[in-house]
């Protein structure tokens, strides 16, 4: 066997060959890290949305608290529960498995809208209303659910970039905002998702890439996290707080 032949070989354990126009079927060893990769957040995301909702000292904090800290649960739950089924040789082809996909991508969906919720009730702005920016968001985030349900991995560029637009287009708003301290970690936190994409597409190009982009996915909600925990529900103390506990 030559020199550039082996490391193909040894890489075939790894990933297998993607087949156009075909979803991208898993190693064995991917199979396993899809599930460990997310299974191991789903404790951690419990206790995360226990400590928001904890802190929520308004009807606003605790609502933003409850929406998003559920997302965050749904997103890791329903991402394992996918790929364990798909893992398990049973459920590979079957009805319950194409059911879980479409949930789990459903769930993305709602996961981008509960991410901006918290910053559009707990930070009105001047121009738009806090209703008509939540309803809007959400609104987008239900047509991007209505399109997973109805054309499910037919357009697959179609329905990345429907991911993008929702993602991406309500930050419009939270622009507009009078108060702009932990926006920059917004910014992060979506480029981090953003950036995540590139492997999201790259299934037989790179191996583990899907695993790598719940890595990227668990990156970006972390920074997401940080920035509602720390700016909208225990913001930091001012100058003068500070002074004055002296």
């Amino acid at each position: 066997m030559s020199k550039e032949q082996k490391p193909h070989k040894y890489w075939l354990q790894f990933m297998n060959e993607r087949v156009i126009d075909r979803a991208y079927v898993p190693t064995t060893h991917e199979h396993a890290a899809n599930c460990l990769t997310h299974g191991c957040l789903i404790i951690p995301s419990f206790i995360a949305a226990r400590q928001l909702i904890y802190h929520a000292k308004t009807p606003a904090q605790y609502w933003s608290s409850l929406i998003y800290g559920n997302a965050l649960i749904f997103l890791f739950s329903s991402s394992t529960i996918f790929h364990c089924s798909c893992f398990h040789p049973t459920y590979r082809d079957s009805t319950l498995k194409h059911f879980l996909h479409r949930v789990d991508r459903a769930i993305i969906y709602i996961f981008i809208c509960a991410s901006y919720t918290p910053w559009l009730l707990l930070r009105p702005t001047p121009i738009i209303s806090t209703i008509f920016s939540v309803v809007l968001v959400w609104t987008m985030g239900m047509l991007g659910i209505t399109y997973q349900i109805l054309y499910h991995e037919k357009y697959k560029w179609l329905e990345t970039c429907f991911y993008v637009i929702v993602g991406v287009l309500p930050a419009i708003v939270v622009i507009d905002m009078t108060d702009h301290t932990g926006v920059f970690e917004l910014a992060i936190g979506g480029l981090v998702f953003l950036c995540g994409i590139f492997f999201f597409k790259c299934d037989g190009i790179i191996p583990f890439a899907h695993s790598i982009w719940h890595c990227f996915v668990f990156f970006g909600a972390a920074i997401h996290y940080y920035a509602i925990y720390t700016y909208l529900l225990v913001p930091p103390l001012s100058q003068d707080q500070i002074y004055s506990r002296m």
